[in-house]
């Protein structure tokens, strides 16, 4: 590819606030508020906070004996 000269487009404050407003709004619609709010944590956060869900499953009962089919019937 030859350089065009052209220098990337830098996007505004208000542009990148709603996209990220966008981006967000997907997550909710995707995985619902307590997701989406997790998804965005970082990475360290994310992890431990997964993994507090999963021992508190594990308190109350469920069995993770069956694998994760992906599919809610």
């Amino acid at each position: 590819m030859k350089k065009t000269g052209l220098k990337p487009k830098t996007w505004s404050p208000a542009e990148r606030r709603r996209l990220r407003q966008a981006i967000y709004g997907f997550h909710v619609r995707a995985f619902g508020e307590e997701m989406a709010r997790v998804n965005f944590l970082p990475l360290a956060e994310r992890r431990r906070y997964i993994a507090e869900m999963m021992d508190h499953a594990l308190r109350k009962g469920v069995e993770f004996d069956k694998p994760a089919l992906g599919v809610t019937p």
